[in-house]
């Protein structure tokens, strides 16, 4: 199988990026795949990472300098050379630049102005789907949950109370162990299914 050059893969990595864009902003959703090639945006695999470069202009964008500088680096001694089949060796160049006190220039802005991007619009995303899910009655309130939780376990307590300090006395008073612990069963029973109602 052919390998694309990475020059075309950043193109049509950067016109699937705004067809993403335009479509999260017109409200449409995004596929697995889709969210998938954002997150690795918004984390700056976009090209960056690369282990080789094909030519010149590549590497110098992906080293964040000019072509010039490149053009001038080249001319030390001990600068990095092309491999046989004309690539250069990015992880090299960097070695190198860290070892001569080189430093990148801005052309690693537009994979950072992506990757800022991809962040901002994978938010927007992600918030829109929080909304959504909202709306649909995924998530409640804290406030509302603690709220209905106390007023069950209130209703709950005050008919436990209300049959054991009023009810099951004089009923119990005349029954052997085995009727003692079938009505105080029941109570138990009613004071479970309350708390259940609250769920």
């Amino acid at each position: 199988m052919e390998q694309i050059p990475p020059e075309v893969a950043r193109k049509i990595l950067t016109r699937d990026f705004s067809n993403l864009i335009s479509r999260v902003q017109s409200g449409g959703k995004l596929t697995r795949g889709e969210r998938s090639m954002l997150q690795s945006i918004a984390a700056g695999s976009t090209g960056a990472d690369a282990p080789t470069a094909s030519n010149y202009h590549e590497l110098a964008e992906i080293l964040g300098v000019t072509r010039q500088s490149i053009n001038g680096w080249k001319r030390m001694g001990d600068s990095p050379k092309a491999s046989s089949n004309g690539t250069h060796d990015v992880a090299a160049w960097r070695e190198f630049m860290a070892r001569k006190g080189l430093k990148g220039g801005a052309a690693l802005a537009p994979d950072e102005e992506s990757a800022l991007r991809a962040r901002k619009l994978l938010a927007e995303v992600m918030d829109r789907e929080f909304r959504l899910a909202i709306k649909k009655g995924e998530y409640v309130p804290q406030e509302e949950v603690r709220s209905r939780w106390a007023y069950h376990v209130g209703q709950a307590v005050s008919l436990l109370r209300k049959r054991l300090e009023n009810e099951l006395p004089p009923i119990l008073s005349g029954l052997d162990a085995i009727g003692i612990r079938k009505e105080m069963s029941v109570a138990i029973d009613e004071f479970a299914a309350l708390l259940h109602e609250g769920q």
